[in-house]
């Protein structure tokens, strides 16, 4: 992998305040996310100015239990821009050492297990390309990654510590090898990065809150572009929406690779 650390020192901040909050009991600034989930969506998450309003949310509030869903919002900009460095300490400083964890650092937690686990499979794919171009064929198993000589082992396992998913694809017997598959065990079919990367940013997220279910705790009924109703309960996980915040004027959702915040239905 193509690891580009320009632009470290911008993304040194994120790492020392997300340090700094771990732990602490903050109010959580819901009209300055809601700024920063503005500043990103009238940008695609692309432009410069996404990236500003992260910086200056962190900076302001360095405690504050958002900071890791901008700092989700930071990292999947680096990604798309190419600072794969800065990304990648930044994923890392979402992870949760140790519980106990709240339900938004549990979230962020996953999320970033997702994508480092989708950047650490393109190191397995280069390794396999190495065997290719000395074999002229894919190997039956990643032991042969093994073989590689003055080459970095790459990681074995996906950010879970599960062994990957490795197999031959189309290959007929007594002719090489020329497809393979490789999986998280977890992310399945979505564990390539390049195409996890083309999708839009919360493309899964396409839903409007409509209002607070009566009879169930903290669950908010949503609903998609197509009318279909769901129901999501805070800190129930469940696919398309899993509810991690829900506060005085806004909801936070995460789907495991990006973060959706909403109005809070009254």
């Amino acid at each position: 992998m193509d690891v580009t650390f320009k632009g470290i020192g911008s993304v040194a901040f994120f790492l020392a305040f997300t340090l700094v909050c771990r732990g602490q009991s903050v109010k959580p600034d819901e009209r300055g996310l809601w700024k920063v989930w503005c500043a990103g969506t009238n940008s695609a998450f692309e432009a410069a100015e996404s990236l500003e309003a992260c910086k200056e949310f962190t900076a302001g509030a360095p405690k504050d239990p958002f900071v890791v869903v901008v700092s989700g919002f930071a990292a999947w900009h680096y990604l798309k821009t190419g600072n794969t460095g800065a990304a990648v300490q930044l994923f890392e400083s979402m992870l949760v050492a140790k519980e106990p964890a709240t339900v938004i650092q549990k979230a962020g937690d996953k999320m970033a297990r997702s994508w480092l686990t989708r950047l650490d499979r393109e190191q397995v794919a280069l390794a396999l390309k190495k065997i290719y171009l000395r074999d002229i064929e894919f190997p039956a198993s990643l032991e042969a990654l093994k073989t590689l000589k003055n080459v970095p082992l790459p990681p074995m396992a996906d950010r879970w510590g599960k062994p990957w998913s490795y197999r031959l694809a189309s290959a007929i017997e007594g002719m090489a090898a020329h497809r393979y598959v490789l999986e998280s065990g977890l992310l399945g079919a979505d564990s390539d990065l390049k195409k996890a990367l083309k999708r839009p940013y919360a493309d899964g997220l396409q839903l409007r809150a409509v209002r607070m279910v009566s009879g169930l705790t903290d669950t908010v009924e949503l609903k998609t572009d197509t009318g279909m109703s769901l129901h999501r309960q805070l800190g129930r996980e469940v696919n398309n929406g899993y509810l991690v915040f829900l506060g005085a004027n806004i909801i936070v959702l995460s789907d495991g690779n990006h973060w959706s915040v909403l109005p809070k239905p009254r």
